[in-house]
């Protein structure tokens, strides 16, 4: 009479299984973790103007997207106070007194073009 070793066939297939069960709810918690995506709201305004963000519960934080110099911001009790300063745009976090999490992108746009050039000049022709 010849014994037959136990395949392990049936115990890879039971390990793969239970991998791949793992896989997919571990994925899945992630997911349902993530925060929800914000809300851009778009704001322009040009160089030297002011423009009031109300009903803010809190700000967040800021990010600089171009020119650091290009905003002034100053917060308040249920307000931001932009004021631009040079062009350039910035983007400002924060969450409104209804709970909502938005992102305010900020632009800040030159109202002219820069005149004349920098070239250096002639002298004028010396006197007789």
């Amino acid at each position: 009479m010849k014994i037959e070793k136990p395949t392990r066939q049936p115990l890879i297939h039971t390990a793969l299984l239970i991998l791949a069960l793992l896989a997919i709810t571990g994925s899945s918690a992630r997911a349902q973790s993530q925060e929800p995506k914000r809300r851009i709201i778009p704001i322009a305004i040009n160089k030297g103007e002011n423009y009031t963000i109300s009903d803010i519960k809190q700000p967040e934080s800021t990010k600089v997207v171009s020119n650091p110099n290009a905003l002034v911001v100053q917060t308040a009790p249920g307000r931001i106070e932009l004021v631009g300063a040079d062009t350039g745009s910035w983007e400002i976090n924060a969450t409104l007194a209804s709970g909502e999490k938005v992102t305010y992108a900020i632009t800040v746009k030159s109202t002219t073009n820069p005149q004349g050039d920098l070239n250096p000049g002639t002298a004028p022709p010396s006197m007789p």
